[in-house]
């Protein structure tokens, strides 16, 4: 679990992460043969909500902060648990 003042958000398959200014949530992940892994995310802040779709190294606006994709851990897991990592962008 990540706290909030952090660098760092993690999510997981169907969870919903609420972290100072904004909820975050992974709606999915897409991984197509010869392509980069897109992730589908969604970000409520400030009353408003926003879907975006990221490969590794996207940017993404919260409350006038930039944040980015950082990675996804465990893709191949053979348990689909895999692990998106934001972070904010500096």
């Amino acid at each position: 679990m990540t706290r909030p003042g952090a660098e760092e958000v993690t999510l997981r398959p169907s969870e919903q992460l609420r972290w100072g200014i904004a909820k975050f949530s992974v709606m999915q992940v897409n991984r197509r043969p010869g392509q980069f892994p897109t992730v589908r995310l969604y970000v409520s802040s400030g009353g408003a909500g926003a879907h975006h779709d990221l490969v590794p190294g996207d940017v993404f606006p919260v409350q006038g902060q930039e944040w980015k994709l950082d990675r996804i851990e465990d893709l191949d897991s053979p348990s689909g648990r895999w692990t998106v990592v934001l972070a904010r962008a500096k």
